[in-house]
């Protein structure tokens, strides 16, 4: 501090605030939207595009998942199998031929998740 700064009261400049500008959203053309076809068969949904099948298994919403186990063998026999706290169970059969990456990811937003952890590459067993 100098003799001459003694006494004085530090004061910040402010700007005045301005509103922000609202990012505008580029929409798809109508021409060029991908087309998307949605069926639901009870509580599940599909959403099918082209090239690409999400399918949404609402049965299970708020179970409490007791443990995940995944099967793979030498011959054609793959499956996930989902327990859950209830002691009923979701049984997914997997065709040979696959590789699945496993990743714990925490959601922060849309296209936004943090990978809590990563697991190696699984791999069907060939035969």
């Amino acid at each position: 501090m100098t003799p001459s700064s003694r006494g004085k009261k530090a004061t910040r400049s402010h700007k005045k605030h301005q509103p922000r500008t609202p990012v505008k959203n580029n929409p798809i053309a109508k021409g060029t939207r991908p087309l998307s076809v949605t069926l639901r068969e009870g509580k599940t949904t599909i959403r099918q595009l082209k090239g690409r099948r999400f399918v949404r298994f609402g049965e299970f919403k708020g179970k409490t998942v007791a443990s995940l186990e995944l099967f793979t063998s030498g011959g054609d026999s793959h499956a996930l199998t989902i327990r859950f706290q209830d002691r009923t169970i979701l049984h997914l059969g997997i065709s040979p031929g696959f590789t699945i990456n496993a990743e714990y990811c925490k959601n922060q937003g849309l296209y936004n998740p943090r990978v809590l952890k990563r697991w190696p590459e699984i791999r069907s067993e060939q035969v």
